[in-house]
């Protein structure tokens, strides 16, 4: 498992980090892929919420889990993205590149979670 506070931690550190663990633990998951979801979940945290976020990477019973955890209680939102550079992209690409999203509002804030399946490399 891979945990990862904003106050040690910068979006390149959470990508970085994200990639890494995902080569070494998951190989049959795009760790470039994860890397842009974590990027879009944490940017996300540091501009639509106050305080701190917590991104938690985990690989169980052959489930790869990204999970973001911040300080605010309102749900993101899917809005559309602008040509002029001021966002909206963020949960579209969220949304087109991992196989399940979810959202759960706990306690004083909500955590959003990315998932994808880790098959076993089939045998040749």
């Amino acid at each position: 498992m891979l945990s990862l506070h904003s106050d040690e931690a910068s979006v390149a550190d959470a990508r970085a980090l994200a990639v890494a663990y995902v080569a070494a633990h998951c190989p049959t998951v795009d760790a470039a892929t994860v890397g842009t979801v974590v990027t879009e979940l944490v940017v996300n945290a540091e501009r639509h919420t106050p305080g701190p976020w917590l991104l938690v990477i985990d690989r169980t019973g052959g489930v790869l889990s990204a999970e973001v955890r911040d300080a605010s209680r309102e749900l993101p939102g899917v809005r559309s993205g602008a040509l002029d550079g001021s966002g909206g992209w963020g949960m579209h690409l969220v949304h087109a590149l991992t196989p399940s999203v979810e959202v759960t509002v706990d306690g004083p804030g909500k955590t959003i979670s990315a998932r994808w399946p880790d098959l076993p490399a089939q045998a040749a």
